[in-house]
């Protein structure tokens, strides 16, 4: 009976889908018409919001509204007509939604939820990112992306609490690696954000076609999912992405200058090996002492692997293929 509830409030979030047609969108500027980055765009007297990208832009799902609320730090509030193609001019002054307006992009706002009646619990978040997320206008060469598949949206599947595997091709997935969301959407214009704690694991189908699958290791991180490089009986290998949001910085006094030009979204990454016998969880780089160190165990096989595959860049592909190996 509980491997229905999934696949049941994918339906509710069909329904949803639906219902969830009308948008608003445009951009947020100041007095001195700059973009003003990461101002909380809301929906009034809901918790639909969203906020604006490095250009100043966004777009939110509306629930049925006409109005919006714009604040950001160091802005007063505005209130506007909902409606597309706004240019909202926030002018200086001290904003009255301390609780709501991130001091920096990183900061998830506060969403509203979808509830299952029949089984009377909330499974999905409305996402508040899904506004950037569809219509991302970042300036013209920002780095990199606060999404695993970038701006766009990709096949996948999920495996539920309970071990089911959930799977409709009406449905694209793509993870916000800034706050730990799984994203999932029908039209391409709302989403939902699943709730993970009725996930197990996740799968997402990258650029390349290519199966990547995430899991909640509450050990590595309790918030945010990291992807299994190996996963069998004997260790099972991780790789755990950090992804911070760095502002240009350029300053020149006409004779030097330093910092960049451009907003970018910066990947971090990190490796753990789980010795499944242990349960011993160690954290590695990729560098072939530490990689051995941590296989101790399995040292002959080890050193043929490497032997063998001397010409080989140890990158995720080495680890993952020498973990499969000796599981």
């Amino acid at each position: 009976m509980k491997k229905q509830i999934l696949p049941t409030l994918l339906c509710v979030a069909a329904t949803h889908f639906a219902m969830a047609q009308t948008t608003a969108s445009g951009t947020v500027k100041n007095e001195n018409g700059q973009a003003v980055v990461s101002a909380l765009v809301q929906e009034a007297n809901t918790k639909t919001a969203t906020y604006t990208d490095s250009a100043g832009f966004f777009t939110l799902p509306l629930t049925g509204n006409t109005a919006l609320l714009v604040s950001a730090k160091g802005y007063k509030d505005e209130k506007v007509s909902a409606k597309d193609n706004l240019v909202v001019v926030l002018k200086h002054g001290k904003s009255s939604a301390k609780e709501l307006t991130p001091e920096d992009p990183n900061k998830a706002a506060a969403s509203p939820v979808l509830e299952n009646k029949n089984q009377g619990s909330t499974f999905f978040n409305v996402s508040a990112a899904s506004g950037s997320l569809f219509n991302i206008s970042h300036k013209e060469d920002t780095k990199g992306s606060r999404y695993l598949i970038g701006d766009g949206w990709a096949k996948g599947y999920v495996v539920d609490k309970t071990g089911a595997t959930v799977k409709n091709d009406n449905f694209a997935y793509n993870y916000d690696k800034i706050n730990g969301s799984l994203l999932l959407t029908q039209d391409k214009r709302a989403a939902v954000d699943v709730d993970r704690d009725q996930i197990k694991s996740f799968t997402i189908y990258n650029k390349l076609d290519q199966p990547e699958t995430y899991q909640l290791v509450a050990a590595i991180n309790p918030t945010h999912y990291s992807q299994v490089l190996s996963d069998g009986s004997k260790y099972k290998v991780y790789k755990f992405t950090k992804t911070t949001f760095v502002k240009s910085d350029f300053k020149t006094d006409g004779m030097t200058s330093t910092g960049n030009h451009y907003d970018e979204y910066v990947d971090e990454p990190t490796y753990y090996v789980l010795n499944v016998k242990t349960a011993a969880l160690q954290k590695i780089s990729l560098k072939a002492k530490a990689i051995k160190q941590v296989f101790a165990a399995d040292a002959d096989k080890v050193k043929t692997y490497f032997n063998d595959h001397a010409d080989d860049d140890i990158n995720d592909t080495f680890l993952s293929n020498l973990a499969d190996s000796l599981n």
